[in-house]
């Protein structure tokens, strides 16, 4: 089975340098995150800019790519 990378659809022609910022964009995006408030880890991206808990309901506008 093959493993799918984060860098699915993006081939040759991109280039070397954009395929490694997009990258490093998605491990910050995807990254495991605790909520500020419940602590749980269920803290992720809603849409841009906002960010909010499953567990507990608690939204916090932040940045694009991570809360801070």
């Amino acid at each position: 089975m093959v493993k799918q990378k984060p860098l699915k659809g993006l081939g040759p022609k991109y280039g070397a340098t954009l395929r490694k910022r997009y990258s490093a964009i998605q491990r910050v995006l995807k990254a495991k995150r605790a909520c500020p408030r419940c602590g749980s880890h269920t803290f992720r991206r809603v849409a841009v800019g906002i960010w909010e808990c499953e567990r507990c309901g608690y939204k916090v506008a932040g940045g694009a790519y991570s809360p801070e």
